[in-house]
């Protein structure tokens, strides 16, 4: 599995400093930019990971930065405009055709093999960065989404433990019963009919999808409003949070601040102590079903490469060594979800603890029922998964009947896709 170090035939290149990325510096080192987003946790463990690779490869220099994921997208687009973007960068699903469309990221799919190694990867991760016969990206991880609870206090309630195949009726049921055991202190739940996120499951439950293949919507506006009036039901019966908690999070999610016991959330989210803050009452659960469980198995992102890049092999180096190699696995842990290399997933197993424990347990249970996570979107969807929260806010706050809203939004929804689409 060991791979050669790129360092011996890297370095013996002529490298040139360049605008694009990074630096051939005048010391015979080639320096690169990598790009990610997220917590400093994250940036860490990721920078944990590159100084394995640095000390693998001596003659290559990494420069990790890290900002929140609003202000990395908009460093992203000035810095892809102005011809400097990072030799390395994470992408997300939502960003993913975009940036293709604007021929500034490297198709991988001529260096497999070769440059970057895609035989160890779980086959059902494989498909967000596959186009055809383009490969944009490596997954960097496996994930699905997941429920978080506080079982102590749904037994308190007299709330029945979720397992698999429980419905959105028993969630109402139990939520409701959490929410008057603590006459309201601590919801049930937290509303979860703005993410559209949680709103692709229950589609996916149903056989439907947020788009097509050919990039239209998957769904119609009777679907929102089915998903809407159920969520206003929860509210409205009290078991889950009002909009004044929903929105706040000043302090982090309903869940972080003690406002709900549960709520649904991608399992990277967790660190191996997040149990801790919920003093050890803290479990993982899947959601409830319509006619299926519904989750997908999906990166949480993609690692993919400037196609300007003046360090092309050096890039696909990193690519390669971040997702594939087990010193860089044993540095991340599952800071971003399962590893998506087989054989690193097994690995690290042995070595987890605490909620990462409990991840790898959870995707362990529902790992048969998971579909393959479907091709990347098209563009203008990261415009739509702001618009479902914006639109369902008014709904949240009792400002606007659910139906009217929902049929208001999937309107919009088909003009922004049209439009994207000319």
């Amino acid at each position: 599995m060991k791979k050669t170090p790129v360092a011996a035939t890297a370095l013996a290149l002529t490298l040139l400093a360049t605008a694009c990325g990074g630096s051939g510096g005048s010391d015979g080192e080639t320096t690169l930019r990598f790009a990610i987003w997220g917590s400093e946790e994250r940036y860490e463990v990721v920078q944990a990971a590159v100084q394995a690779f640095m000390d693998d490869n001596p003659g290559i220099q990494v420069e990790t930065t890290i900002a929140e994921y609003d202000p990395y997208w908009q460093r992203m687009n000035t810095e892809m405009a102005g011809g400097n973007a990072p030799d390395v960068f994470l992408m997300s699903d939502r960003h993913l055709r975009e940036y293709t469309g604007r021929n500034v990221v490297m198709d991988l799919a001529p260096h497999v093999g070769e440059g970057v190694r895609t035989d160890d990867i779980i086959p059902q991760v494989m498909g967000l960065g596959t186009d055809g016969d383009h490969l944009w990206g490596l997954p960097m991880s496996q994930i699905t989404i997941t429920m978080p609870y506080n079982p102590g206090l749904w037994e308190e309630a007299g709330a029945e433990a979720p397992e698999l195949g429980w419905t959105w009726d028993d969630y109402l049921e139990a939520a409701q019963l959490v929410s008057e055991h603590t006459d309201e202190e601590v919801y049930g739940a937290s509303d979860f009919g703005g993410i559209e996120s949680w709103f692709k499951v229950y589609l996916s439950q149903k056989g439907k999808s947020l788009y097509t293949e050919d990039g239209e919507l998957g769904y119609t506006a009777d679907d929102v409003v089915e998903w809407w009036e159920m969520a206003t039901e929860f509210r409205e019966a009290g078991a889950t949070t009002p909009g004044e908690i929903t929105n706040d999070r000043t302090a982090g999610s309903p869940m972080f601040q003690r406002h709900s016991a549960s709520e649904f959330t991608p399992d990277s989210t967790f660190g191996p102590d997040h149990g801790e803050q919920f003093d050890g009452d803290f479990a993982l659960a899947p959601l409830p079903q319509a006619d299926s469980l519904g989750l997908y198995a999906e990166p949480a992102m993609l690692i993919s490469a400037s196609a300007r890049t003046s360090h092309e092999e050096e890039s696909l180096a990193l690519i390669d060594y971040i997702v594939n190699e087990p010193a860089a696995a044993e540095a991340l842990g599952m800071a971003f979800g399962l590893p998506a290399n087989q054989t690193n997933r097994e690995h690290i197993a042995a070595g987890l603890e605490g909620a990462w424990q409990q991840v790898y347990e959870y995707e362990e249970l529902v790992g048969p029922e998971l579909k393959e996570g479907p091709p990347a979107p098209p563009q203008g969807a990261s415009t739509l998964f702001d618009l479902f929260t914006t639109y369902y806010e008014d709904v949240m706050f009792d400002r606007a009947d659910p139906e009217e809203q929902a049929r208001a939004f999937y309107a919009e929804a088909e003009q922004v896709v049209a439009d994207n689409q000319d």
